[in-house]
């Protein structure tokens, strides 16, 4: 991005093709062009209608603009522009104690060949594979949740949804998985950070919207490629898992935490990068973008008293 004026450009690299313009005004950084040629054509409608029936679809500009979706970076990388405001963190370049304190290694996604399969699903097929990430959820991490439910599809609040109750303490656990090339860019983690934050407050278990939810556990997991045998609830009795999500609204110690779950990162990797740029060596932009991002879910979490965490490989 270049320019000292009010208005001012930004470039795919140094020295390639406008990509975009930015207004700076007194509250915000407004986006006031899109010009990547890839989005030109691209509109966003109303889910509310079918697929081209939208009278008033928006441009993908108008829609990042209005989301406050801009992400902007600065030289100085203890500072970001992220959802409409300013943020300052001198953990990136301390060395991330703090940061990486949210982070969880798990060797079993080590060995995981797919998000929701390692092949095609089939039409008797009563399990999800072992290699896996949805696979990993169920018969690891969320191994003691006395009740899991798989809710992957259609009006999604998280891939796996589980509660557990140790010594009076109850743990109501969203799971969001995923699966990956091993990376340290912002890229892999969009969609399940924003699908995270969207369904934070369905972590209370709404009470309008429990009976419906339960109908669509009692039945079988539907695939993108046809229908399968394999449960929606994993662990737990269809005739009480109502009464039973409903209970965590009112448990006075209930703990609420949003999990991002990825074979495409390493907790190893991220400590070596944050050491890195704590013995000075400018981290790259892809991870101070992926930096940004993670925290600015974690936030997300801690300002509705849940608790957010990424369960990674090693």
């Amino acid at each position: 991005m270049d320019g000292t004026n009010k208005v001012r450009n930004a470039y795919l690299a140094k020295g390639g093709p406008k990509a975009a313009s930015v207004s700076l005004n007194k509250s915000r950084i407004a986006l006031r062009t899109l010009e990547l040629a890839e989005t030109l054509d691209v509109k966003i409608e109303n889910s509310s209608y079918t697929l081209g029936g939208d009278p008033e679809p928006r441009s993908l500009k108008d829609f990042l603009d209005e989301a406050d979706a801009l992400i902007v970076l600065f030289e100085d990388v203890k500072m970001a522009y992220i959802g409409g405001n300013v943020f300052y963190d001198a953990t990136l370049v301390d060395g991330g104690e703090d940061f990486l304190r949210y982070f969880h290694a798990e060797p079993a996604l080590t060995s995981v060949r797919g998000e929701k399969k390692k092949r095609k699903f089939k039409l008797n097929q009563n399990v999800f594979d072992a290699e896996s990430t949805f696979g990993v959820i169920i018969q690891t991490i969320a191994a003691n949740d006395q009740i899991l439910v798989c809710d992957d599809l259609g009006d999604e609040w998280a891939d796996f949804i589980g509660v557990r109750t140790d010594n009076g303490i109850t743990s109501v656990n969203f799971y969001h998985g995923k699966h990956g090339k091993l990376s340290l860019g912002a890229s892999a983690f969009h969609v399940s950070v924003g699908q995270a934050i969207k369904n934070l407050g369905n972590m209370v278990f709404p009470p309008d919207r429990v009976p419906t939810k339960v109908a669509g556990w009692s039945t079988n997991y539907n695939s993108e490629n046809g229908p399968t045998q394999i449960p929606r609830i994993i662990r737990g009795n269809a005739a009480t898992i109502g009464t039973n999500v409903a209970a965590t609204r009112t448990a006075p110690d209930t703990v609420r935490r949003a999990i991002i779950v990825t074979s495409s990162l390493s907790k190893k990797a991220v400590a070596s990068a944050l050491v890195s740029a704590k013995k000075g060596k400018a981290p790259k932009p892809s991870f101070v973008q992926f930096y940004w991002l993670l925290q600015s879910f974690f936030s997300a979490c801690t300002e509705v008293g849940a608790v957010g965490s990424v369960i990674c490989r090693p």
